[in-house]
């Protein structure tokens, strides 16, 4: 997801090894989630490695969606570990055209991409497994040209829209978490401790009066995993030394209690469990933690640095193209070969992905954020 910063500096929080490691993992994952355990389990396919590793790993562990909440919540941590360090060095000007020029350039782009590719696939296969996108529901509205603004501008999560690309919901709770930490900005720059208490403070307020009504309600389940984010910054303001341990210890409880009882009283959707979430989403703090805490012997080589660069890419275009792209090569192909072409054909898209549309425009936001001589 979008958690780097567009900054070039060897010191910048967003390549440490340890973040870096993070994101190639979480991107990866989801990829696993999508196009192995989704894609078999919605066209009723078996596999035996999948099978395995249901077996062994998945179930055990009760990590839901074959490992990809955990991949997500890997991805939130990351980000809340970043942007608060980015944010301290920028003004909110700065801070507000940086993050939009990460966020929304490649989103459009895979949004475009995929209802294309959507569009003639259907148009060539009637094959069930092509059914059922959130692309397909947005076209299908009344108004669809004011479902896609809506949808392209991430507002759809707060009016009850349909998506175009489903794994949107996961940037509106980043957008969310940039206006929070937008705000907070005076005070994380000089009182970072009152700063993380006013966040929880109107957190649990928005839990409190989510049922009031049908907007602050859609807005208060987004922002249960800003709750979440938080535990990343926690990690970060510690690492800096900006706060003491006792204060990090005690906060990142508070923030998990708010966490948890965000997703238990109003997120929680079945089928999954309560236990699912919760050990999903604390054993991506462990393991986020333990990773922080080996950066210093961590030696990255180019296969995880490269998955790293394009991650965000990576997450925006696998799955809508690549569950296409499985549908349509499985019946000639059987699963395996398609699997594999199909891993190539979105890592290839990803790679293309940010180099025209990721780096430029990381270029367009530091050119108009640049200070003058």
């Amino acid at each position: 997801m979008a958690d780097s910063d567009d900054s070039r500096a060897p010191d910048h929080a967003g390549f440490l090894p340890s973040i870096a490691l993070m994101r190639a993992i979480a991107a990866l994952i989801v990829v696993y989630d999508h196009l192995v355990g989704m894609w078999l389990q919605r066209n009723q396919v078996s596999w035996r490695p999948s099978q395995l590793a249901d077996r062994w790993i998945f179930e055990p562990l009760h990590l839901m969606s074959h490992g990809g909440a955990l991949a997500v919540a890997l991805f939130f941590m990351v980000s809340g570990f970043v942007i608060v360090y980015v944010a301290q060095r920028e003004s909110r000007r700065d801070f507000a055209i940086r993050r939009a020029l990460r966020i929304y350039p490649p989103f459009w782009m895979s949004c475009l991409l995929f209802a294309a590719v959507y569009v003639a696939a259907t148009a060539v296969s009637s094959a069930p497994g092509l059914r059922g996108f959130a692309v397909e529901q947005a076209l299908a509205q009344p108004n669809p040209l004011l479902a896609t603004l809506a949808a392209l501008t991430l507002g759809n999560y707060l009016i009850g829209t349909p998506a175009i690309n489903g794994v949107a919901w996961t940037l509106v709770i980043e957008v969310l978490f940039y206006i929070a930490v937008a705000l907070l900005l005076p005070l994380l720059k000089t009182r970072p401790r009152l700063a993380i208490g006013v966040a929880f403070a109107v957190l649990a307020l928005l839990q409190a009066i989510a049922k009031t009504n049908v907007v602050v309600f859609l807005l208060a389940v987004n922002s249960v995993h800003v709750a979440y984010m938080f535990l990343g910054s926690l990690a970060y303001l510690r690492w800096a030394g900006r706060i003491g341990t006792r204060f990090f210890v005690t906060a990142t409880v508070v923030f998990w209690g708010l966490f948890v009882h965000g997703v238990a009283k109003i997120v929680l959707q079945a089928p999954y469990s309560l236990s699912d979430y919760g050990v999903s989403y604390a054993m991506a703090w462990l393991l986020f933690v333990a990773i922080l805490l080996l950066d210093e012997k961590l030696r990255l080589g180019g296969f995880a640095m490269f998955f790293s660069r394009i991650s965000y890419s990576l997450y925006l275009n696998h799955g809508g193209i690549g569950l296409i792209a499985l549908t349509l090569l499985y019946p000639a192909l059987g699963y395996p070969m398609s699997l594999a072409i199909t891993f190539v054909l979105v890592v290839a898209i990803s790679a293309a992905a940010w180099r025209w549309v990721e780096v430029p425009s990381q270029r367009l936001a530091r050119r108009w954020t640049a200070r003058p001589a």
